[in-house]
C-alpha cells in the first residue's frame, strides 16, 4: 500500500500513531531509528483514544485491526511472537521512523524580543517543540491582551488560535507533556513569558457522602443551587469571579464522567432545588449532563439544566476546533443538543456534525471578571 501522511489517516489510526510517537518521544527514543514498544504499553495508549470502540467489540480485536492498518501504512512493524490470547496480538511492535519527507526542517521565524532567547535552541528542538515555540512567538507578535490567565486558559488561547489541529488536537492541554527545552523546562520562565499562573485544584471543603466521592464540592453560599463545572480551571475561574449576591450553595468540579455517579450522593441536608451544568461543547461534554440528569431524576433530585448564560458566552468567544472525537450524524446530534437552550441548537448541531468542539476554557477568567451577563445563571 502507498504511504499516507499520518495526519490524513482515519481518526483512531491517527490518534494511535500519535500516541505511539509520543511514547517514544517521552523516552528520548525514535529519533531516526525504529523503537520497540511492548504490547502492554501499546494497549495503554490505545485505551486513551476517545470513542475507541463505538461498536462495543472485543477490544483486542479492535486493536489488532488498528495495528494492521498502521502496518499497511508503514508506521509500525509487529514482532513475530504472539500473545496466547483469544485474539493473538504481537508481544510488541517496532515503531518505524517517519520518512524523511515528513521531517523537513521548519525555518526559524523572526522572533518577538521576549522569546529571542529560543533562537540558539531552534536547530536541536523537536518538531512539536518548534510548533509550540512558533505559536507562542506568533501570539506575542499579535499584540494580545496580556492580563494574566490560568495556564490552561492561556494555553487554549495561544494554541487554539495559532496552533494546528495536527500538532495540538486538544489545544488547552498543549503544554501538559512539553517539559523539556529552555522554555518548557522552567515553569517560572514560561509563566513570565505567556503571563500565566497556576490555580490549585479544587479543595475538598465538603464531600457529599456516598459511594463515589471523587467529585469536588465547594460551599460558596447558603443558596439552593448547585453549579457543576466540567473542568477544574474553569471551576476556579468561576468561583473566583462570582458576584457578591447569588443563589449558589455549591460550585462543584464534575471531574468528567464521575459527575454521573456522584450526583446520587447529594443529600436532603444540602437543600438543593436546582442543578446547572457547564462543560465543553463536544459529544462527551453533552453526554455527561444528560446521563447525570437521568440519574438525578431517578434519585428524586431536580434535573440537570444547562447554564444557559455561560453557554451564551462560550459560543460567542470560543473558537471551534476539530477535536479528538469523530463527527456524529444529525440524529445523534439532535439527541445530544436537545438538552440545550433552543437558541443554541443550530450552532452546536453544526459543531457536532462537523466533528468540531469548543473547549469551555474559552470562557476564561478575563471574560468572567469583565462581563456580567453570565451572572443570570447564578442569581
Amino acid at each position: 500500500m502507498a504511504e499516507t501522511p499520518e495526519s490524513l489517516l482515519p481518526r483512531r489510526e491517527r490518534e494511535l500513531a500519535a500516541g505511539l510517537r509520543q511514547w517514544a518521544t517521552d523516552r528520548g527514543l525514535g529519533k531516526g531509528s525504529k523503537t520497540r514498544i511492548p504490547i502492554q504499553d501499546v494497549f495503554d495508549i490505545f485505551r486513551r483514544i476517545n470513542n475507541r470502540n463505538p461498536d462495543d467489540v472485543y477490544e483486542p480485536e479492535v486493536l489488532a485491526h488498528l495495528l494492521q492498518q498502521l502496518e499497511l501504512h508503514h508506521i509500525i512493524k509487529p514482532l513475530r511472537e504472539l500473545t496466547p490470547e483469544k485474539i493473538p496480538l504481537p508481544i510488541g511492535i517496532w515503531l518505524l521512523p517517519k520518512p524523511v519527507s515528513q521531517l523537513s526542517p521548519t525555518p526559524m521565524p523572526p522572533w518577538h524580543p521576549e522569546v529571542s532567547f529560543l533562537a540558539p535552541g531552534w536547530k536541536t528542538a523537536g518538531r512539536r517543540q518548534r510548533a509550540a515555540y512558533a505559536a507562542i512567538n506568533t501570539w506575542l507578535k499579535s499584540s494580545p491582551d496580556l492580563t494574566p490567565l490560568p495556564l490552561r486558559e492561556r494555553t487554549l488561547e495561544i494554541f487554539g488560535t495559532y496552533g494546528s489541529d495536527d500538532d495540538f488536537p486538544v489545544p488547552e492541554k498543549a503544554l501538559d507533556n512539553l517539559k523539556s527545552g529552555i522554555l518548557f523546562s522552567e515553569p517560572s520562565r514560561l509563566d513570565r513569558v505567556i503571563r500565566t499562573f497556576r490555580p490549585p485544584l479544587p479543595l475538598l471543603t465538603e464531600t457529599f457522602p456516598g459511594e463515589d466521592e471523587s467529585g469536588r464540592f465547594h460551599r460558596v453560599g447558603g443558596g439552593d443551587m448547585l453549579l457543576v463545572i466540567e473542568n477544574s480551571t474553569t471551576w476556579w475561574s468561576i468561583v473566583d469571579s462570582l458576584p457578591s449576591k447569588h443563589r449558589l450553595g455549591y460550585v462543584a468540579w464534575g471531574v468528567g464522567n464521575s459527575f454521573r455517579a456522584s450526583i446520587r450522593s447529594i443529600a436532603a441536608k444540602h437543600r438543593i432545588t436546582e442543578i446547572r451544568y457547564f462543560g465543553d461543547l463536544d459529544p462527551s461534554g453533552l453526554t455527561i449532563p444528560l446521563a447525570a440528569s437521568r440519574a438525578a431524576i431517578a434519585a428524586g433530585l431536580p434535573p440537570v439544566l444547562p447554564a444557559n448564560a455561560l453557554y451564551d458566552l462560550l459560543l460567542r468567544v470560543g473558537r471551534p476546533r476539530h477535536g479528538t472525537e469523530a463527527a456524529i450524524n444529525p440524529s445523534a446530534a439532535a439527541s445530544l443538543t436537545s438538552w440545550l437552550l433552543p437558541a443554541h441548537l443550530p450552532a452546536v448541531t453544526t459543531l457536532l456534525t462537523n466533528g468540531q468542539r469548543i473547549a469551555q476554557e474559552w470562557a476564561n477568567h478575563r471574560h468572567l471578571t469583565r462581563e456580567s451577563a453570565w451572572h443570570l445563571d447564578v442569581t
